[in-house]
């Protein structure tokens, strides 16, 4: 009976320690298995690390990229605005829009059509000389001394000025002219000076592009 019993204890002692081992051995597994995890865990934070700075090395770099670009369009949009602007002030000097005599002259107000067309009439005194209204170049040259002459400005943008008088002209054809440039002084007996603006083929009131322009 105490023999059984012996073997009672024992079989219960190995059980226990068989328990024992096993859970043991089970929590080595599971300390295995999750030193793993941690592990697994640190180095996928170790590669999101890397990922996380080769992304914000990326975006840095756009971002001075962007800058840069962004400098070189204000750059860009500074220079065309500056060509625009002179082209626009080139563009200025060939409107005929200044006034077509140096000093002073009164203006006829009962002679606005000549020929059916707009024109305007100045009378001044001898020796005031008359001078182109823009930049262009002198197309052609009509009548005479008895007739009067005629002086036409190709202005190259569609606008043609035209100059009447009675004296003799200072220009020639396929001369360059510009607002100094003489084209009449005004003689004695001739001190009427008629002035018309084409634009685009059409007369136009020569006035307007002063009042407008000038």
């Amino acid at each position: 009976m105490e023999l059984l019993k012996k073997m009672d204890k024992q079989k219960m002692v190995i059980a226990v320690g068989i328990g024992i081992g096993l859970l043991f051995f089970s929590a080595m597994i599971y300390c295995y298995y999750l030193t793993n995890h941690v592990i697994n865990i640190s180095e996928k934070n170790k590669e999101l690390s890397v990922e996380l700075e080769e992304v914000t090395a990326q975006r840095d770099l756009l971002s001075s990229e962007n800058e840069e670009l962004k400098e070189k369009v204000l750059i860009l949009s500074d220079t065309v605005n500056s060509k625009i602007k002179e082209e626009e002030e080139v563009a200025k000097v060939f409107i005929p829009t200044g006034f077509p005599l140096k000093g002073t002259a009164t203006y006829n107000e009962e002679n606005k059509i000549l020929e059916e067309q707009p024109y305007a009439e100045f009378e001044a005194t001898q020796g005031t000389i008359v001078i182109a209204t823009a930049e262009g170049t002198v197309s052609s040259i009509a009548g005479d001394a008895a007739a009067g002459y005629i002086i036409m400005v190709d202005h190259g943008n569609g606008y043609f000025s035209i100059y009447r008088n009675g004296s003799k002209p200072k220009v020639e054809v396929g001369e360059t002219v510009t607002t100094e440039t003489e084209l009449y002084e005004i003689e004695n007996g001739n001190e009427t000076l008629g002035y018309q603006i084409i634009e685009n083929n059409m007369y136009i009131d020569p006035l307007s592009m002063m009042e407008i322009y000038g």
